[in-house]
């Protein structure tokens, strides 16, 4: 609900690997997983909405204002082509 799919993928495992046979976290990886390729091909509008999740998120924001982080991501914007190789 929250489309935080990563962390829904990451309890499931979790679960699974706690109890290997386990019906509820068998099935709920398997809906993350097709919701996950289900909305892989979305519109951008979809791809705002994930950003702004994702920006909530702390971890991601405690990535965020990592230096190195940000001297790559200021890299990649002013000379995108650079990543390609």
């Amino acid at each position: 609900m929250m489309k935080e799919y990563h962390k829904a993928m990451k309890a499931f495992e979790d679960g699974l690997k706690l109890e290997p046979g386990n019906k509820d976290c068998t099935e709920g990886k398997q809906k993350t997983m097709t919701t996950i390729q289900m909305t892989a091909g979305a519109s951008s509008g979809n791809d705002e909405e994930r950003l702004r999740h994702a920006m909530a998120d702390p971890e991601i924001q405690r990535i965020m204002k990592d230096p190195v982080i940000v001297q790559v991501l200021k890299d990649l914007s002013e000379n995108p082509q650079n990543a390609m190789g």
